[in-house]
């Protein structure tokens, strides 16, 4: 993100410039003009606070004075979505990705430090996805 070399400075990342003082990101290069700035990991850490919103169901029981002229004792109608929101999460606004942890530095090559089975890694494993449930439970 912070390299002049190549087409990586095409993206639209907010860098200073001379026109753009109140950027968020410093200008490719960083003080020294190089392609590495001095503390330029520093620019991946986020506030790591978040609201998730992991699971909604809602459900119908239909009447058993409807369901009893067809035979059926019980009819139940629910709908399930599960990590529909991330709320209140810097990490999340600024890559779209979720926040949550999702594996251990054991699980991931690039984690050389000696603690990487205690090691909480982001989004080095497939990431949450949303799903949509429907269902219908009978009973006759």
């Amino acid at each position: 993100m912070n390299m002049l070399t190549g087409r990586r400075g095409n993206v639209s990342v907010d860098y200073w410039t001379p026109d753009n003082t109140g950027a968020k990101y410093p200008k490719p290069g960083g003080a020294e003009q190089s392609d590495n700035p001095k503390y330029g990991s520093t620019l991946g850490y986020f506030d790591a606070s978040y609201l998730k919103i992991r699971t909604i169901t809602l459900g119908y029981n239909v009447p058993k004075s409807f369901t009893s002229k067809y035979g059926i004792s019980n009819l139940r109608l629910y709908a399930t979505v599960q990590n529909p929101f991330v709320f209140f999460s810097p990490y999340h606004d600024e890559s779209g990705c979720d926040p949550e942890p999702n594996s251990y530095g054991n699980e991931n090559q690039a984690v050389t430090t000696g603690l990487k089975s205690r090691l909480l890694i982001i989004g080095t494993n497939s990431p949450n996805s949303t799903n949509y449930m429907f269902g219908l439970n009978l009973t006759f």
